[in-house]
């Protein structure tokens, strides 16, 4: 039986969802819905909608494999005899296991197929004998994915077109677009996901002597005024002597993956599709050099400020030690979607603002998907059972991630609900990268994908131009080897 108090958390949880914000669906051009921030709204619940498919009795199973590196145990689905009763986000998990089973006569099962390196071994083995034992396989960002689509391993979601509600808000369909390969889409995205994304998070004792000058950051996003230069101004603000052993600072960061988003925060890609023939092909080194130089300009004289703490891996030229918001010595820093859990038992005060845009004629913020996608066997013998599965797990989600939000944030939504608003403006503007997603086909791909980072880290800033260039003519001859095996 919940508290009074987490009654009352969970009620100001969902109003904090039914600020308006962005969907995910697409209207009749195409188009996102919602206004050029993103805004839109997105207050349906389950109870109020109508499902897209209908009730059924398959009496099959449904076994969804996946990356244990993407997507995390003990948020898609639960073991019943092992949930925590009274852990909401098991509760919901568990109820929107139920409501499935009941809805369509199927048995659910998840199995966990191990990290990056290893959870393709098992489908692949399966979906290469014939075996439709595995219906969905839940993948990691990029590793992996391009092998198991030109070995035709993975079923071109267009035939489940009768099952899926694309232009409902719980469907990235854009997303779904932006990766689709010849107009077959292979990869799917939805709000069962659960989005893991890279964002700002703030300590807001910290920033209170310099509001006053700066004004208040959720209405600089909300006025779409949150920039690259109006981040590092805010990050320049703490100045303390280099001398201090407990000295703070404005900003930190590992120099690594978090800095790769700032290209897509940016409205810029690694890789594209020609908007005429289709085809795949690297646009970093031929749109958009220039602005890519910059940016990473921007961001390498970020990371070497005094005011910044930056880490990177081993063998860089950054220190490997950590230095988080959690020492209450750094006013902003670069955190993922589920690292927010490790906040919740701080005495800290944290805010939560989306990565910045590149500058103020940006008309949307963006984030890069770092989640996995959700993926389909080719050798299925049910697809509408398949697809009706995956709408209604979709459809099913609204408890969930409500949950989610007091898992991630807990009782400092309660202090602060532009928390949870900020949250859903950042998981309703994620976007992905054909760069990113294959960027597994060569090593140049790879490099490119990273390049802020390794320049950042390794190498000097005026290098930028050139390393993209350097990489850009082996990393588009694996590309279009690539589309040309799926074509």
């Amino acid at each position: 039986m919940k508290s009074a108090t987490i009654k009352l958390l969970c009620l100001l949880l969902t109003f904090c969802m039914l600020i308006p914000f962005a969907s995910c669906g697409v209207n009749e051009e195409g188009k996102e819905k919602g206004t050029a921030d993103g805004a839109g709204s997105n207050a349906e619940t389950e109870e109020a909608r109508t499902p897209h498919v209908a009730k059924a009795n398959y009496d099959e199973e449904f076994v969804a494999l996946y990356c244990a590196d993407t997507f995390k145990t003990g948020y898609y689905f639960v073991d019943p005899e092992n949930r925590e009763e009274g852990n909401d986000l098991d509760d919901n998990i568990y109820e929107r296991e139920i409501l499935v089973e009941d809805y369509l006569g199927v048995k659910l099962e998840c199995i966990n197929g191990g990290d990056f390196q290893n959870y393709t071994n098992e489908f692949k083995a399966t979906v290469g004998a014939g075996d439709d034992s595995f219906q969905m396989l839940m993948t990691h960002v990029y590793m992996g994915i391009s092998g198991l689509i030109t070995s035709n391993y993975l079923l071109d979601m267009n035939e489940l077109d009768e099952s899926l509600n694309l232009e409902a808000d719980y469907w990235n369909s854009q997303l779904m677009e932006d990766l689709s390969i010849n107009g077959k889409t292979f990869m799917g995205y939805n709000d069962f996901c659960l989005s893991q994304t890279y964002l700002v998070v703030f300590n807001k004792e910290m920033y209170e002597p310099y509001a006053p000058t700066t004004g208040n950051l959720y209405d600089s996003v909300r006025n779409k005024e949150w920039t690259l230069d109006k981040m590092v101004s805010v990050a320049s603000l703490v100045q303390d002597s280099a001398d201090n052993p407990e000295r703070k600072y404005g900003f930190s960061c590992f120099a690594w993956v978090p800095l790769s988003s700032f290209v897509t925060a940016s409205d810029l890609k690694i890789a594209d599709k020609d908007p005429e023939t289709g085809e795949l092909y690297v646009c970093a080194a031929v749109d958009s050099t220039e602005k890519l130089t910059n940016l990473h300009e921007k961001i390498y004289a970020l990371c070497n400020a005094e005011y910044t703490y930056a880490w990177g891996p081993a063998n860089m030229k950054k220190p490997t030690e950590a230095l988080s918001l959690t020492s209450n010595r750094v006013l902003m820093s670069l955190e993922g979607t589920f690292g927010l859990v490790s906040y919740k038992g701080e005495d800290i005060k944290t805010g939560i603002l989306p990565y910045p845009k590149y500058d103020a004629a940006q008309e949307n913020y963006q984030h890069m998907n770092w989640n996995g996608m959700l993926t389909v066997s080719s050798c299925i013998k049910n697809k509408k059972m398949v697809g009706d599965v995956m709408e209604m797990l979709a459809f099913y989600t609204n408890k969930v991630k409500t949950s989610f939000y007091e898992t991630l944030l807990g009782a400092k939504v309660a202090d602060a609900p532009e928390d949870a608003e900020m949250l859903e403006l950042i998981w309703s503007t994620t976007v992905s990268d054909l760069g990113l997603v294959f960027s597994d086909l060569s090593n140049n791909m790879d490099s490119m994908v990273y390049f802020i980072p390794q320049l950042v880290t390794a190498h000097d800033q005026s290098e930028t131009a050139s390393f993209l260039k350097s990489n850009a003519k082996p990393a588009n001859r694996a590309l279009e080897r690539f589309y040309d095996k799926v074509g």
